[in-house]
């Protein structure tokens, strides 16, 4: 199942083979979404304990989003001059002394302070992640990894919020953050076993590093496919900011009982990749992203109308937009990657950068005064789905971007 991947991979870069080393990237990537959706359902709870407002707890989301974008945008060049090891140590140092803060914090601004600390670490972490994936693989094989690590990195979303709540009957708060940190120390220790896969470090000291950044954006058709796939973010991360509020407090659901909606959409998060690489990747590449476009600008329409009604006509609604932003995911990182041949690191963080500034953009448009959130929701993803839509297909008819061969 794996070995076209087993012989791409180059000898000793990690002792358990493709299959550990796609398992262990799986769950670098899986920092953010784990970091996010494990203490989702212990969000109204933390407005009691704080005795402050859900519109400022909400900001231990955005932050987070918001300085995790920005480091990326540091972190990838670094790692293309300095190696790939050195920068992952250093996140995940952050990472751990951010679960401490925030398992400590006493007060909510003490409890941002520290989900900043592991926004920062989580950026290194993600950069060294894309750069590595890039390091040691290529076209379809690329596109197989990829979709493998986006299968596994969706279980954590998805069992997160039931993990979450299902701790919460035994420990506060607080405890989640000490499985945070022990994810942290986890993954340090596992570390020690990789290899560097940096080949060809760039030259020039660290602010000429940064220089690359300029020279990837110059890249007019990485710079299109960078934009209509950081819109498709947007509509996710506008549920992720939303979803315990609207289960919880607008439709008067359990801790318990919101895991398992929020469960239920991950499931087709999942489900996705999985169908994309066994048939929908025979649909040809730009009919299948526009279907993917359209249809979450369809689903935001119908969300905005009757997304109100009761819980579970929120979740069946939402489904495309999770269905459809999942399975566009594979096919679009591996048109970012394809359309440069040089700057790996760089290439990927800011991939990662600006989907999250757009993702943390949604978070904060969430936190205005709206009758009720699930319009946020709702009006996000039509607006997201339409303009992507737009954009790609202008992109298509001018010929912006390379196709794989």
């Amino acid at each position: 199942m794996l070995q076209e991947e087993n012989d791409a991979l180059r000898p000793g870069v990690f002792p358990f083979g493709a299959k550990g080393l796609i398992i262990f990237l799986a769950f670098l990537s899986a920092f953010v979404p784990l970091s996010v959706d494990l203490y989702l359902p212990a969000m109204p709870r933390m407005v009691d304990f704080f005795s402050t407002t859900p519109e400022l707890t909400n900001f231990t989301l955005s932050f987070f989003m918001l300085f995790f974008a920005i480091s990326m945008l540091l972190w990838g060049p670094f790692t293309d001059k300095y190696g790939r090891k050195p920068i992952l140590y250093l996140g995940l140092a952050l990472y751990i002394t951010g679960s401490v803060v925030c398992f400590m914090a006493t007060s909510i601004y003490l409890l941002i302070a520290g989900r900043v600390i592991q926004a920062i670490g989580s950026g290194a972490i993600q950069s060294v992640s894309m750069a590595i994936v890039k390091d040691n693989f290529r076209g379809l094989v690329m596109e197989r990894v990829l979709v493998w690590i986006q299968t596994l990195t969706i279980l954590c979303p998805m069992l997160a919020p039931v993990v979450g709540a299902f701790l919460l009957k035994f420990v506060s708060w607080r405890g989640l953050f000490v499985v945070l940190a022990s994810c942290g120390i986890l993954a340090l220790i596992i570390s020690l076993f990789l290899k560097e896969t940096l080949e060809n470090p760039t030259a020039g000291s660290a602010f000429q590093s940064l220089g690359r950044i300029g020279f990837v954006l110059g890249n007019k058709g990485y710079l299109v496919l960078l934009i209509v796939f950081s819109l498709m973010v947007m509509p996710v991360m506008s549920f992720l900011s939303t979803s315990s509020f609207i289960y919880i407090d607008m439709f008067g659901l359990s801790a318990e009982k919101y895991s398992y909606f929020f469960a239920f959409n991950g499931c087709f998060a999942m489900l996705a990749p999985l169908l994309y690489m066994r048939f929908l990747r025979r649909i040809p590449r730009v009919f299948f992203l526009t279907l993917c476009f359209v249809c979450v600008a369809l689903s935001g329409l119908m969300i905005l109308f009757f997304g109100a009604c009761n819980p579970f006509a929120f979740a069946l609604l939402y489904v495309p937009v999770t269905f459809f932003g999942s399975a566009c995911r594979p096919a679009g990182t591996m048109l970012i990657m394809n359309q440069m041949d040089t700057d790996n690191g760089t290439v990927g963080s800011l991939w990662g950068c600006v989907a999250l500034l757009f993702g943390s953009l949604s978070m904060m448009l969430c936190s205005l005064d709206w009758p009720n959130l699930t319009m946020a929701v709702g009006t996000i993803s039509l607006c997201a789905g339409t303009l992507c839509t737009l954009v790609w297909l202008v992109a298509v008819l001018r010929k912006m971007f390379r196709m794989p061969s």
